[in-house]
């Protein structure tokens, strides 16, 4: 039997997720310059003031869905690698790194709002680059070869990634080709 303050943070993840899948949905329609909060509150069918008790402002809400993406894309990467180990571990990394990529709207979010987009591109580079670190570390103590330190690899990968976010290549299977190349894997 769960308790009340279970239920209560049930809720509360629940509410909070209905609200950040609303606001994702609405900045990838519109941008982050057109979102609003009683927008958001009707896509997610709550009031406006139910919003404000978890964000105090759009900016707030903004900063939170981009946490979000990154825990998602955090939690994908150690479920796709758990019990995995050298080129096998990689292997996962890289699809994980690649089906991210995919899943994103094409230059949808470059062509409503430059700005947002080049901020978010400059907050995911550090980040998909420190997860990489660690898996082609963990990758390298496993006995798989790198042609080069794994920062640079990890680098080369998040940099080539985003690269094919802002850029699309007509191929849709060019970037998971390139990314499996810096690290010297097999491309077909």
């Amino acid at each position: 039997m769960t308790s009340a303050a279970e239920n209560a943070r049930s809720d509360h993840g629940d509410l909070t997720g209905r609200i950040l899948d609303a606001a994702r949905r609405l900045v990838l329609q519109s941008g982050t310059r057109k979102l609003s909060l009683t927008e958001v509150a009707a896509v997610a069918g709550v009031s406006r003031q139910s919003i404000y008790r978890y964000f105090l402002s759009k900016e707030e809400l903004i900063d939170a869905l981009g946490r979000n993406e990154y825990q998602r894309f955090n939690a994908a990467m150690e479920r796709a690698i758990e019990g995995l180990a050298g080129q096998a571990r990689m292997e996962a990394a890289l699809d994980v790194v690649a089906t991210v990529l995919q899943d994103q709207p094409p230059r949808r979010i470059v062509d409503l709002d430059p700005r947002f987009a080049h901020e978010q591109i400059v907050g995911a580079l550090p980040v998909i680059t420190e997860g990489l670190i660690g898996v082609i570390r963990r990758c390298q103590r496993d006995g798989m070869p790198l042609a080069a330190a794994p920062r640079d690899l990890a680098a080369a990968i998040a940099r080539t990634v985003l690269s094919h976010y802002t850029f699309p290549d007509q191929d849709a299977a060019a970037a998971r080709r390139q990314i499996r190349a810096i690290v010297g894997l097999p491309t077909t």
